[in-house]
């Protein structure tokens, strides 16, 4: 008595537990399913009511596959059709005549805008890319210089320093000629020569011309 009582309990627990998800299948003339996404546990069935026998409840194997069958679909001239949920996989649904109208929905779809994308490629659009694995927001630096891009970057001093003229020592200037001659004494008298000796010869040179000057006037 005590077990048919568990068993009782248990079988009202799970009946209370399980959840039955009704979805309209072209309301109002629409080429639509409401609503187009559910959330469902494990055991809970999703009733689809067919409003007009020309719309299918039709199984396809992923988003990127749609208005391809790959499962169910009802009967034809169904106006009910039920869908046991034995795990929480996404369950991919579309319409077999009006799939390319984007007549589609999702049970337990993985993300909030996947049944948009179902209804995007069922269209004949394409999936959104997936983001690169490579950060798009973070700049690789430069390999050629860690300055900011704006800030000039200041020459080396050898670059900008023009090269010391050559020849003279410092304190010449590049453009004075060296004079040959000797240096000007300062003192306004010509330069005086000189024999090897290193004596003047220009006093004795003169002392003779003088003596004969004054013996052709005597």
């Amino acid at each position: 008595m005590r077990s048919q009582l568990f068993v009782a309990a248990s079988l009202s627990v799970l009946a209370v537990a399980q959840t039955t998800i009704k979805v309209d299948v072209g309301p109002g003339g629409q080429f639509v399913y409401e609503p187009n996404n559910v959330e469902a546990k494990v055991g809970d069935t999703v009733s689809f009511n067919i409003v007009d026998p020309i719309h299918t409840v039709t199984q396809a194997a992923s988003i990127g596959t749609p208005c391809v069958q790959s499962g169910f679909t009802n009967p034809d001239g169904a106006t009910t059709f039920d869908v046991k949920v034995n795990n929480t996989d996404p369950i991919y649904i579309y319409c077999l005549p009006h799939c390319a109208l984007g007549m589609v929905m999702i049970i337990n779809p993985k993300n909030p805008g996947d049944v948009d994308s179902f209804a995007t490629v069922a269209k004949g659009g394409t999936l959104p890319s997936a983001p690169s694995s490579t950060s798009s927001s973070t700049p690789a630096p430069s390999s050629v210089s860690s300055t900011s891009a704006g800030t000039p970057v200041p020459s080396s001093p050898a670059a900008s320093t023009s090269a010391p003229p050559s020849g003279p020592a410092s304190g010449a200037s590049a453009s004075t000629p060296v004079n040959s001659s000797p240096a000007d004494t300062g003192s306004g008298a010509a330069p005086t020569n000189t024999d090897s000796s290193g004596s003047s010869i220009a006093p004795s040179i003169i002392g003779s011309i003088g003596s004969l000057i004054l013996a052709a006037l005597l």
